[in-house]
């Protein structure tokens, strides 16, 4: 059993807990009526088509209705839809967004109330409901989970510093191998003026995105300290540089990435989207996923700390099912809910194929991790008003990956409106720019006949450059007949 931060504030339970209450059956049938004979997913999904008011007489009916439509899901809903009309105000005339209606503040503890003080109301403070349901507690059951010390305990991520350029390129970019630049950006002055206070000083009012909506920075914050969510919110904003300009004097591109991103050729109307400033506090971050257009990626911390794992291309783990044409990925809603279920049965994984080559590591601020082309990878906020900015860039080193993949999966190009264009306009601006790479390019793509067949670095590619032969089979233990097939 993990161990939790708190119990549930409407008195839910998991429904196992039934089994010890004799009043259960009776309390679920006349809180319910006829509802009882629907399934707790039912109930909820009836639920999700009512509005705000309708919620709050439904609570009323009775204890086990107030469980169901305490739901984070349903007041979240409601919330967003705030957020987003205040966004669509800030986009016309009026500065006030609503013209007179509504807008979402921050009071309470959770969307539900959040939402109910922002109407002008105080949350009902009702009998505890003691509902048990495993459809309600599990998004509760992931957001007061506390961290699992075993999660961040490898440290096996290579770790430098003082990296030239070129000693980067060749034991790095070149080799596809993922690392930590430590104290790599140490010198920004983002590590001096970046901090809650601080932002929210210059910026509080400015708008920034999180999730599909826009937060003032200000309201952002009082969302990120007190919240529910098991899927918690975090900035992660590609127009900072836009809303907030001036952030721009606080940072520099680094060194050895300096001058190097091919996109560059295109101008930056017609590039796709680069840079991210990244904001969050504990237990936020990024599920597992691959970045977009083939492009190598490097992400830099300016205050809290990151957790990160990494697998090589080919090797998505345990939980995350990629369609077959890579379009789609599907895994647990949370990436906590994740780190439960699945993070020991990777590590069982690695240790009977090492060549999998699990990456573990956590930046602090001042250090850097680049992310090379094709690499899984997941990120966890591990601190309170973790601060960051990533871009990604298309590199030299993978210059055919990134032809191959704009041509050919022109409906997954990401990061702008003429992606079907996309392939075509890189083309002709490395025909301006960087003819050589385009010759070199094509030279892989188009091998003659005599030549091997070429193909986008994967898994087996880094198991050759490892040098590890690929186990199936533990030192102690032999694997039985059935695991070997």
């Amino acid at each position: 059993m993990r161990r939790l931060q708190r119990g549930h504030p409407m008195g839910v339970y998991p429904l196992g807990n039934a089994l010890f209450d004799e009043a259960a059956t009776r309390r679920r049938s006349e809180g319910l009526g006829d509802f009882q004979r629907l399934g707790d997913e039912r109930v909820l999904q009836l639920l999700r088509s009512l509005d705000a008011k309708a919620l709050g007489r439904c609570s009323a009916a009775s204890s086990m209705l107030r469980g169901f439509t305490a739901s984070e899901e349903l007041w979240q809903v409601l919330g967003m839809a705030l957020l987003l009309k205040a966004g669509e105000g800030r986009a016309g005339k009026s500065r006030d967004g609503l013209k007179g209606g509504h807008q979402l503040h921050w009071g309470g503890n959770s969307w539900r109330e959040a939402y109910i003080c922002s109407m002008g109301s105080t949350p009902a403070q009702g009998k505890m409901a003691r509902v048990y349901s495993d459809v309600l507690y599990r998004s509760f059951y992931y957001a007061a989970t506390e961290l699992d010390p075993a999660w961040l305990a490898t440290e096996n991520l290579e770790r430098v510093s003082n990296l030239s350029t070129q000693d980067f390129l060749e034991r790095f970019e070149e080799r596809s191998c993922p690392v930590i630049v430590s104290g790599c950006v140490k010198h920004w002055p983002a590590l001096s003026r970046w901090s809650e206070e601080s932002l929210v000083r210059r910026f509080g009012e400015i708008p920034f995105a999180a999730g599909p909506v826009d937060f003032p920075l200000k309201l952002f914050y009082s969302y990120a300290h007190q919240n529910m969510d098991d899927v918690p919110m975090f900035i992660f904003d590609k127009y900072f540089a836009t809303r907030a300009p001036e952030l721009l004097d606080d940072y520099e591109v680094p060194s050895i990435f300096r001058g190097r991103d091919l996109f560059n050729f295109l101008g930056d109307e017609k590039r796709p989207d680069f840079r991210w400033l990244l904001i969050g506090n504990k237990r936020s971050g990024s599920k597992w996923h691959l970045d977009p257009n083939k492009t190598c990626a490097w992400n830099a911390v300016v205050r809290g700390r990151k957790r990160w794992l990494l697998l090589p291309p080919g090797c998505p783990p345990p939980g995350v099912h990629p369609s077959k044409d890579g379009a789609e990925v599907t895994q647990p809603v949370s990436l906590l809910e994740w780190f439960s279920n699945f993070y020991d049965e990777l590590k069982r994984h690695v240790d009977l194929n090492p060549a999998w080559d699990l990456k573990e590591g956590t930046c602090g601020p001042g250090d850097l991790v680049f992310i090379p082309s094709g690499w899984w990878h997941c990120v966890l906020n591990l601190d309170d008003d973790t601060i960051a900015v990533t871009q990604n860039y298309a590199s030299e080193t993978h210059v055919s990956s990134v032809r191959r993949f704009l041509s050919e999966h022109r409906d997954q190009v990401s990061g702008t409106a003429e992606r079907d264009t996309l392939a075509e306009r890189f083309d002709e601006a490395l025909t301006r720019h960087r003819p050589d790479l385009l010759f070199a390019s094509d030279k892989v793509q188009k091998p003659e006949a005599t030549a091997a067949p070429a193909q986008n670095f994967s898994f087996w590619d880094h198991l050759r450059s490892t040098g590890k032969s690929l186990c199936f089979e533990t030192p102690e233990e032999p694997l039985s007949k059935k695991q070997r097939m």
